[in-house]
């Protein structure tokens, strides 16, 4: 097979995955001068955590497929350590959405190959017995996805992602810290299971992996599946679905173009054969689906979140968060009590500096004191649900408000992040709640954030973990899928990212994304044949 070898200016050829293809396979949207129509058997749209590995389940069962992604393919030498260029490249609006409500909460979304996984920390997490119970139960999935029915299927991710717990020798002192703490508090904490090779603890999971190490999908189901066959259309925007007949059969996408507004864009005819998966988010989906005719009025509703806020603190010894896996401890001792999980989360300067209290000079001086500082923070099962509707100028609107009993959990793990701190020497803590000392330097202050307002409006939340918003079920008038992963309104037309669980998780969820789309894409893939041979 012939392969397209990235050549560096000192002659260096594929020393990444990303950096081999097949040629042909890559069609990049910003240097397209013509109209493109092509025919697969499927298309799917999304190179995230759900389309890349439903891809190379496709792929695999010997289809031809088509990978549509709005965002650049953002190649492993270019990613650097400069935070605002890698958000402007990687992050959808250049990481500025927000969920609105009573409060705004920056939402933040990888645009780019890869998706998230491109400038996430690689965690992955089973879905919980718990959740896939209320799921068959409340929401009358059966055993569509039960732990039996996941379980081959985080097995094989497992073993071609080389998922591991974080090693000792890159664990950081941010991450070694906490858990010492945790333990020392007969809290249940351990090392984070990440997918990767060869970490060296270079701290920049939210920037990219600068080695290649982290397994996120640039550099693993995407270019597997371009060596198996596939063609990846990337800066591409997907217009819509074209259904016919009450039956998908191919998308319609626009180039775009990052870095050269006035360019011309071109159309994209994508069609399908066997049918179209959409893996475009729980933000993206719903509109795309919108955008495409569909008309469930549950398209869009029952949004959730795992709203994210972090507690920082100067320690009384070298922390050197420049070092480390970025996210290598957590605790799940509160998930099914508290509904909230607590994580280290390693920030450069340029993030770090979002959660420092004050300006000019008392910035510069907690910036002077960087290398003492750490960072954990909360991930909270909120309780609450939004909505996901299309916007002005096509922008996608999310609301959602965190219900008072939200906040309160929020604020006991807040609370008792800064009372670990403290336990462990920290010179001073920064809760950010507006109306609290900007700076505690004694423990006795944390009991202020016992008695913090319970108004959103207060805290620095952020969203990373989406769901919902086009939800499976086996009621027409109460989801928006079935449980064969087909939408109730169109055939062949198959949704397999977040936006179809029926809950949030308490967990990281890209496992379970993972999982969920390889699943679907096996099943599909075999009904297809079925139906070939019949």
């Amino acid at each position: 097979m012939s392969l397209h070898d990235e050549e560096t200016e000192s002659g260096v050829k594929a020393r990444y995955a990303d950096e081999s293809y097949p040629v042909g396979s890559w069609v990049d949207g910003e240097t397209v001068t013509r109209d493109i129509d092509e025919s697969f058997d499927f298309v799917v749209v999304g190179t995230g955590a759900a389309g890349a590995v439903a891809a190379h389940t496709l792929t695999c069962a010997g289809f031809s497929v088509a990978m549509v992604e709005e965002g650049p393919w953002i190649k492993t030498r270019e990613v650097g350590e400069d935070v605002y260029g890698i958000f402007k490249r990687a992050m959808r609006d250049g990481a500025t959405q927000a969920i609105e409500g009573r409060a705004f909460m920056p939402l933040l979304q990888g645009r780019a190959v890869g998706g998230s996984t491109l400038v996430n920390s690689a965690i992955a997490w089973r879905t919980p017995a718990d959740v896939l119970h209320d799921w068959s139960k409340g929401f009358g999935l059966g055993d569509t996805l039960s732990e039996d029915a996941l379980a081959p299927h985080f097995e094989a991710l497992e073993r071609d992602l080389s998922v591991k717990r974080v090693d000792d020798d890159v664990l950081g002192e941010n991450n070694a810290s906490f858990l010492s703490e945790a333990r020392r508090r007969g809290m249940q904490a351990d090392a984070m299971k990440r997918y990767e090779k060869g970490c060296r603890g270079a701290a920049r999971c939210l920037t990219g992996c600068p080695h290649g190490a982290k397994q996120g999908m640039n550099v693993s189901y995407v270019p597997w599946s371009l060596a198996k066959g596939a063609r990846l259309f990337s800066s591409c925007r997907v217009d819509k679905v074209i259904i016919e007949n009450g039956s998908a059969t191919g998308v319609l996408a626009t180039t775009t173009h990052v870095f050269r507004a006035q360019a011309t864009r071109k159309r994209v005819h994508l069609r399908a054969r066997h049918g179209v998966f959409v893996a475009a988010s729980t933000i993206q989906t719903p509109n795309v689906l919108r955008r495409s005719g569909l008309r469930s009025r549950d398209i869009g509703e029952h949004f959730q979140a795992h709203p994210g806020i972090a507690c920082g603190g100067v320690m009384s010894s070298p922390v050197h968060m420049e070092f480390g896996a970025s996210q290598g401890a957590e605790s799940i001792h509160f998930r099914k009590t508290d509904g909230f999980k607590i994580e280290t989360i390693s920030m450069p300067p340029e993030l770090c500096a979002a959660r420092m209290p004050g300006i000019g000079t008392e910035l510069m001086d907690k910036l002077d004191r960087y290398p003492n500082v750490g960072v954990w923070a909360v991930q909270l099962r909120a309780e609450a649900k939004g909505t996901v509707r299309k916007g002005w100028g096509g922008r996608d609107v999310v609301n959602m408000t965190l219900t008072k009993n939200d906040l309160t959990r929020a604020r006991k793990a807040l609370a008792l992040m800064a009372r670990m701190m403290f336990d462990l020497g920290a010179k001073e803590i920064w809760p950010g709640v507006h109306g609290l000392p900007s700076v505690m330097t004694s423990p006795d202050q944390v009991a202020l954030i016992d008695d913090a307002p319970l108004d959103p409006r207060a805290y620095g939340f952020v969203a990373t973990h989406l769901f919902g918003a086009a939800r499976m079920g086996p009621d027409p008038r109460s989801s928006v899928v079935g449980l064969d992963f087909a939408t109730h309104e169109a055939k062949n037309l198959y949704v397999v990212d977040s936006s179809v669980f029926p809950t949030n998780l308490g967990v990281n969820p890209q496992h379970s994304i993972m999982a969920i789309a390889r699943c679907a894409a096996e099943r599909v893939a075999a009904g297809s044949k079925r139906s070939a041979v019949a």
